[in-house]
């Protein structure tokens, strides 16, 4: 990525939804933490920032539908099938546990084999489960797949001079759709995931075409100052987010303004810790740490509830209502042994399935149109 910086707040996100998928806690949830399903609208947003980057000027150039859709088809789909079928053992071996020992309930009320087809078929997000199932974050991964079509497909019958305002107006009717579909939150992922995604990817792209030929030269304290504004108002709004539409809207404009900003501008103390070696390692996993995580911590939870006995709780969730958790002292250790097992497993599925085979999808693509520029998104 041309941002390094963009690269590492990825990460950070990544992180964040990973935490709110473990059931360790000293007493309650971090607020932060609680309310960080959100932190998916910041991946929608910086995608469309990203294939805006990465697609339009070329797409407009004459780039075919089939070379694009191989490239971002070889982006998502080797390592959300690797993680399909690393589901499958488990919930084999817990409909074993729960039928033949009576531990748990039965995993296939929504692990079930049409479920499994439908994420295998990547329509998993689009309304053709009822439920999320197996690899339960990959729902994202599939809305965003289809909102790469309509891109495509926007690209192409748009007039290049009105793309900017296109680019928000449809932002603008898909989170106006949501907002009048869902209940109390924006943050749906069973059914109207598909527009919030179509709102934060045109947003995101919408914010590309505001960074272009803008470069802010500002003192180091001015700088920092921005930065850390930025960074405040968006985590002020995610802690306020919860069951509140108007402030997940807001939330999602700081997003998109906190793109602009380490876009523009990198001076300040914020880009500097940002682009540093742990953060970007962080960032270029974040998409095996986003996609590995829950088979972690469920694996976890399974061994604390069934090998060590942990006694669980019943605790309120924002959005979540009443769930059973793991109450002990030692969870923010917990929590970190569990991250460092997610960053290790991220790093091995990154260099030995992600990475190899977005090379195989180049090349099959390259050879498909050795005309073109692909890039390196």
């Amino acid at each position: 990525m041309q941002y390094p910086s963009l690269e590492s707040l990825r990460g950070l996100a990544a992180l964040m939804v990973a935490l709110i998928h473990s059931s360790f806690v000293v007493a309650a949830y971090p607020p932060l933490v609680e309310q960080a399903s959100i932190f998916v609208d910041f991946f929608f947003i910086l995608s469309g920032f990203v294939m805006a980057l990465a697609y339009a000027e070329k797409i407009d150039q004459g780039l075919s539908f089939r070379t694009f859709t191989l490239l971002r088809f070889g982006r998502l789909y080797p390592l959300h099938l690797f993680m399909l079928l690393m589901w499958l053992p488990y919930i084999l071996l817990k409909g074993y546990a729960h039928f033949e020992m009576g531990l748990g309930g039965d995993p296939f009320d929504k692990n079930s084999l049409s479920n499994f087809f439908a994420n295998l078929l990547l329509i998993n997000g689009m309304g053709a489960t009822q439920t999320l199932s197996w690899n339960y974050p990959a729902w994202s991964i599939s809305v965003e797949f289809f909102t790469y079509l309509v891109f495509f497909a926007f690209i192409g019958i748009t007039p290049k001079d009105r793309k900017p305002l296109l680019y928000l107006l449809v932002s603008l009717f898909s989170y106006g759709l949501l907002y009048v579909q869902t209940g109390t939150s924006l943050l749906s992922a069973d059914h109207f995931g598909f527009p919030r995604c179509v709102g934060g990817f045109f947003l995101g792209a919408f914010v590309f075409t505001q960074t272009q030929g803008q470069r802010l030269t500002l003192k180091p304290i001015t700088s920092h100052s921005l930065e850390s504004l930025v960074v405040l108002v968006t985590l002020v709004l995610v802690w306020q987010s919860h069951d509140a539409k108007v402030i997940q809207l807001a939330t999602f404009a700081s997003f998109a303004l906190m793109i602009y900003v380490f876009t523009v501008q990198a001076e300040g103390l914020f880009s500097a810790l940002l682009t540093t070696a742990p953060l970007l390692f962080i960032g270029t996993l974040s998409y095996s740490i986003y996609m590995t995580h829950a088979l972690v911590f469920i694996v976890i939870d399974n061994l604390a509830e069934y090998v060590l006995r942990m006694p669980t709780s019943e605790i309120y969730r924002a959005g979540m209502g009443w769930l059973q958790v793991f109450k002990t002292p030692y969870a923010s250790l917990i929590n970190l042994v569990a991250l460092a097992v997610v960053i290790g497993l991220s790093y091995g599925t990154y260099t030995f399935i992600e990475k190899p085979w977005r090379a195989r999808f180049r090349h099959w693509a390259q050879a498909r149109e050795p005309s073109s520029n692909l890039g390196q998104s």
